[in-house]
């Protein structure tokens, strides 16, 4: 849906469209430099393939995020690669479109959307008036999204992503966010990426493993581990750390999470 917006935007406004992704990060810098890109409508995944890097892009006027959880650290990144681009985090709902718009990982409902959410358990609910479809799981009025957040305040509603509620890895009855492991693992300088995930396992239901992609060879998974042992609980900690040279995608350029 999100494409499909972008693809028409384009289309109205006669503006030319520049195909980034599925390119190295060499290839992206030229092409923005070479067509004087002014907007890229991405996934964080895709922001994070930029990594690292020591140029600055001015003619990139809005940079527009969507389809995955957004950290205060690429915040951050961006801001750097792009000083003139004014930030945008969409979360959409597949079933519903576009729902809210922040400049960084935070959300605030604003006071004449209040009666279409809700929070349950900790999970993003809206209410069915926005969906076009009336065949999706309700709770009574209510479609429960499957996103999990973290509330900041109650008045005004404010709020970030944690995770998606089917993402959730159970360790030994202590429930792991995949995507909070993954956030302290890219604060790492030098690690480019990474995707945390569960392996079964007899005695714990599930152990955490990750793959890793790192620019600095010499980082060791002992090295990582002690990082996350300074930032995290000791049952978040990835058992098997693989080091790879990357890491798949979607076709739409999410994390493939299994």
């Amino acid at each position: 849906m999100a494409g499909v917006q972008v693809f028409f935007q384009a289309l109205l406004n006669g503006n030319a469209l520049i195909r980034l992704f599925g390119l190295n990060s060499g290839d992206i810098y030229a092409e923005i430099e070479k067509n004087n890109i002014t907007n890229i409508s991405a996934t964080p995944t895709f922001y994070r393939l930029l990594f690292p890097c020591n140029r600055t892009f001015k003619s990139v006027k809005r940079i527009t995020s969507g389809g995955e959880k957004f950290d205060k650290y690429l915040t951050q990144q961006i801001q750097t690669f792009f000083p003139n681009a004014k930030i945008t985090n969409v979360y959409a709902s597949t079933e519903a479109g576009s729902l809210f718009a922040s400049s960084n990982d935070i959300f605030t409902v604003k006071l004449e959307y209040l009666k279409l959410v809700k929070i349950k358990d900790n999970e993003l609910l809206i209410h069915n008036s926005l969906m076009g479809n009336n065949e999706f799981q309700k709770d009574n009025e209510w479609y429960h999204t499957g996103d999990l957040i973290e509330i900041i305040s109650e008045s005004p509603l404010t709020f970030r992503f944690s995770s998606r509620k089917n993402e959730m890895i159970n360790v030994g009855g202590y429930k792991v966010n995949p995507q909070e492991v993954e956030e302290a693992i890219l604060m790492i300088e030098g690690i480019k990426n990474a995707y945390v995930y569960a392996k079964k396992n007899s005695i714990l239901g599930n152990i955490v493993c990750c793959e890793v992609v790192s620019e600095n060879k010499d980082i060791k998974d002992a090295f990582i581990r002690k990082h996350l042992q300074e930032n995290i609980q000791e049952f978040k900690i990835p058992r098997i750390i693989k080091f790879v040279d990357s890491i798949s995608t979607t076709r739409t350029g999410k994390l493939k999470r299994n």
